[in-house]
This record gives structure tokens, C-alpha cells and sequence, in this order.
């Protein structure tokens, strides 16, 4: 049995888990979540955010609506985010194969896990198929979407924050790529870097963080909804938003599917270090999946 302390310790880890994969374009912290064991979790937490948690007294509801275990890994989150900002973005630059290698065998293992959640009875027919192919397709559109440069303003960050937030609750969806997409990503990791240096940067990191926050309040209504009344269909729909990404997480560029795994043997022939790194991914999934904790 998990002590209180090594139960918070495992949830914070988690949320530094997930920040780390926000950081990193093609990765999911809602995959994370996942991967890791806390996803529905999450989502119930955050529905439990609303004027009812102050029914019968807040300190009451803390542990009762799981408003602890959100703090402690928005905790790790945040700490991760401002912690690791400047590292990644080395990391990025000089081991970026070794890096997003790793987060392949993260993602690749997790669609195991995704699918092992489903019940199988009937899982293949025909409409769960179309919705398998749909998400596939709806995820790798927008991982192929060009980026744009847009003028930007404290509308368009909380905005951004807003669209991002998707990150945190769809496992596929990657918050950093999104934030390519939107033109904004490398202007706010900036920012994230000087964070304590300068009274700009705190006040884009916060409209930033307030429109994230709307953004999974309004969006963990309606997965809660989506897990509750067609599970099935969402943890498929889940599934295709991930196999969707694949392609973004390693660094090759292809026109066609047949140019795409052309390039991918090619790479892993010059890169034979990231199969190794790809194994390390996989078995970290596993270490991560099998560190259960009690938010009862």
C-alpha cells in the first residue's frame, strides 16, 4: 500500500511527465495522462470544478472531489513548464532524434494500452472502423497544417490558450504543435524562459494560462460526457487522434505514404541509436502504467 506521501509524490511526478510532453511538438500531455494511469481521473477532477464545490464547505470537498490530487499535478505541471523550457530546447536542437525517439516508444505503447481499455465485443465493426479512419485522418490534417505568422496580441494568446487546452484533454493532440500551427510556439517558450525576468512575460504566461483554463473546464465537460455515454466510440476515436500524430513525432518529411516509409527505414538505418531509445520509451510506459495511486 502507497503512503499519502508516496501517492502524492507518484501524482506530482506524473504532472512533471506531462508538462515535459506539452514542451515537445508531436506529444500529448493528455497521452501522458493516459499512458500513466490518471486520465479519467483528470477529467473527473476537473468537472468537479464548479460553484458546488463549495456546497457543504471547500475543505470538506478537497479530497471528496479530488481538488488535491489537481493541485498537486498542476503543480508538477507548471514546475515542469518553467523548469524544463531552456533544457528541452537544447535537448531539441542537439539529441532531437534521441528525444523524439523516445517519445515514440512513449506514444506507440500507449495506443497498446488505449486498446487493451476497450472492450472487444465488437469493437471492429463498421462504424467503429469509420470512426477509427475519421480520427486518423482528422489528426493528421492537423499536424500537416501549415503554420502561419499572425499579428500577435493578448487576444490571440488567450486564444491560443484556449485551443491548447485541447492538449491536455485529448490524448493525439499535441499542445506544442498546435501552437506552431497557431505561430505562436517558440515566441512563448521565450517568454516561458523569462518567466521571472520580466513583468511581459508574466503577464503573456498568465492570459496564456487563464484561457488554457477556460479551455479545459469547457472541454472536460463534454469528455466526461463523450466517456460516459459512448466510451467505446471515444477511447476508438482516441486511438486514431494518436496514430494520426505518429508521423509529426519523428523528424521526416514526406509527400505520400510510400515516400513517408521510405524515409522512415532510411532513418532508422542512419539512426540505429534510436531503436534503443524507442525501447527505453516502451519500457518507461510500462514502469509509468504499473505506479497505480488511490485519489479516493
Amino acid at each position: 500500500m502507497i503512503s499519502k506521501l508516496g501517492n502524492s509524490i507518484i501524482i506530482f511526478f506524473k504532472g512533471m511527465l506531462m508538462g515535459i510532453a506539452d514542451l515537445v511538438p508531436g506529444i500529448s500531455g493528455g497521452t501522458i495522462a493516459f499512458i500513466t494511469g490518471i486520465y479519467e481521473d483528470l477529467i473527473e477532477a476537473i468537472n468537479n470544478i464548479n460553484l458546488n464545490i463549495f456546497d457543504g464547505g471547500l475543505a470538506n470537498n478537497f479530497k471528496k472531489k479530488k481538488i488535491d490530487f489537481l493541485l498537486i499535478l498542476f503543480s508538477g505541471i507548471l514546475l515542469s513548464i518553467i523548469s524544463f523550457s531552456k533544457f528541452l530546447a537544447y535537448l531539441l536542437v542537439n539529441f532531437n532524434n534521441e528525444l523524439r525517439s523516445f517519445f515514440l516508444g512513449l506514444v506507440l505503447y500507449s495506443i497498446i494500452i488505449l486498446y487493451r481499455s476497450i472492450d472487444k465485443r465488437r469493437l471492429l465493426n463498421i462504424s467503429n472502423l469509420i470512426l477509427l479512419i475519421f480520427s486518423i485522418i482528422i489528426s493528421f490534417m492537423i499536424f500537416n497544417s501549415p503554420s502561419f505568422d499572425p499579428a500577435i496580441t493578448n487576444w490571440y494568446i488567450f486564444l491560443c490558450g484556449i485551443i491548447c487546452s485541447l492538449a491536455m484533454i485529448l490524448p493525439g493532440i499535441s499542445g506544442a504543435y498546435i501552437l506552431i500551427i497557431l505561430g505562436t510556439y517558440e515566441f512563448l517558450i521565450k517568454k516561458i524562459s523569462d518567466f521571472s525576468a520580466e513583468l511581459d512575460s508574466i503577464t503573456t504566461i498568465v492570459i496564456f494560462g487563464f484561457g488554457f483554463l477556460i479551455g479545459v473546464i469547457i472541454f472536460s465537460r463534454i469528455i466526461k460526457y463523450l466517456l460516459k455515454s459512448f466510451k467505446k466510440q471515444t477511447f476508438v476515436t482516441l486511438i486514431g487522434l494518436i496514430i494520426g500524430s505518429l508521423p509529426k513525432i519523428l523528424p521526416i518529411e514526406a509527400n505520400d505514404s510510400l515516400s513517408f516509409f521510405g524515409n522512415l527505414t532510411e532513418f532508422f538505418l542512419n539512426n540505429p541509436s534510436s531503436i534503443f531509445f524507442i525501447l527505453i520509451g516502451v519500457l518507461s510506459v510500462s514502469l509509468f502504467s504499473r505506479l497505480k495511486i488511490n485519489t479516493q
